[in-house]
């Protein structure tokens, strides 16, 4: 049976093994993944409970959707499409509920290195804790105003270290537009937290 050494199968072989019916090939597959996609899913929302629900969230709709994956791209860039939605659905119902949207601190390591060196090598005193919660309410603020075309593969390449073609097949584009889209991100970070005389 398929499932007796569950490592030693690739992911297209349990995809087969559940659409023949093997629920534990699916088990094996959400065991595969189920910290990658919740850590993708946490940096894009920032809330613990949030990120839950939305990887639980992601792991059914794919069970339900096994039969639309084609096998073109690999199965955690599929289930990582699966999350950029899911993540842009519940940043919108926020939205409109009025709810804070975050993203970690660590995102300055991508787009302000010295900065963030700095900020985790000092010693922790009131000054620096002031000047590292000033960093994080500044970045979080940048990212929210952050169009999602933008934001998404910033976070996919940044927290997940995805690579474009990878982040191309997630957010459907060509890899070309995700290196634009980064270099766009980046860039409009930089300024916004200049802007606000964070860096």
């Amino acid at each position: 049976m398929l499932m007796v050494e569950a490592e030693k199968h690739t992911d297209d072989d349990l995809v087969r093994a559940c659409r023949d019916g093997q629920e534990s090939a699916f088990d094996e597959l959400v065991r595969r993944y189920k910290d990658r996609v919740y850590n993708v899913v946490y940096r894009y929302l920032g809330n613990h409970e949030d990120s839950l629900d939305v990887a639980l969230e992601v792991f059914v709709k794919a069970y339900r959707n096994l039969d639309s994956f084609q096998g073109h791209a690999q199965v955690y860039t599929w289930l990582y499409s699966i999350a950029a939605n899911a993540s842009r659905n519940k940043l919108r119902d926020q939205s409109r509920k009025g709810r804070n949207k975050g993203v970690s601190y660590e995102a300055l390591q991508e787009m302000a290195p010295s900065v963030a060196q700095a900020a985790t090598t000092n010693p922790v005193t009131p000054s620096h804790l002031a000047q590292k919660r000033e960093l994080d309410e500044g970045l979080k603020a940048c990212l929210e105003e952050l169009p999602d075309t933008y934001r998404l593969p910033f976070v996919l390449r940044t927290f997940d270290n995805l690579s474009y073609a990878d982040i191309a097949a997630s957010v459907d584009c060509p890899r070309g537009t995700v290196k634009s889209r980064l270099n766009q991100a980046r860039k409009r970070l930089r300024d916004c937290l200049t802007q606000r005389e964070v860096l």
